[in-house]
């Protein structure tokens, strides 16, 4: 009896995983069913575009894309009150924006998690390495200023002075 028991709370608890995570996985940043819910969530995407929001990691020419995307989609929107008006031509319109917004967005995701599998020196066995987008970029951007800021601490290849030195001793 207590086999069946747990059996049947684990195949619960599976069952409820599994549904929340393909929730997760079809949550879409936009869906502009109505011009109200549209203007929210435009402002929500562009607050989450800023530093320390969910696409800070968006770039400059994908950010100028999901704005001129935001804008063809409100302008859509105003033609008419509700989107069950649309035609078939303005709802074409309006998809093919909001799936650009929506790639954009959910390829930039600093939540989206991405694993590795990479092997340690000397060892034939891999192991996973994840982490999310955010913690890649941050990674990234600090070892970046990490290396410009021992390029510029230490002396060139040819054993002249660097950049620093020279802009110290008024070489500028």
């Amino acid at each position: 009896m207590k086999r069946i028991c747990s059996a049947a709370l684990l195949a619960a608890v599976v069952a409820v995983s599994a549904t929340v995570s393909a929730k997760e996985r079809l949550e879409r940043p936009l869906t502009a069913e109505t011009k109200q819910l549209f203007d929210d969530q435009a402002a929500a995407i562009r607050q989450q575009m800023q530093p320390g929001g969910h696409y800070e990691f968006v770039s400059v020419s994908e950010r100028t894309e999901v704005e001129q995307n935001l804008e063809h989609i409100a302008t859509v929107l105003s033609r008419h009150p509700d989107v069950k008006l649309f035609g078939s031509a303005d709802k074409a319109e309006l998809l093919q924006a909001q799936e650009s917004v929506n790639a954009v967005l959910t390829r930039n995701d600093g939540r989206r998690l991405i694993c590795e599998r990479e092997r340690q020196t000397g060892s034939h066995l891999g192991r996973d390495k994840c982490q999310t987008l955010a913690e890649r970029e941050r990674a990234r951007r600090n070892s970046e200023t990490e290396v410009r800021r021992l390029q510029m601490k230490s002396p060139g290849p040819s054993g002249l002075p660097n950049a620093a030195e020279l802009r110290g001793a008024g070489g500028n």
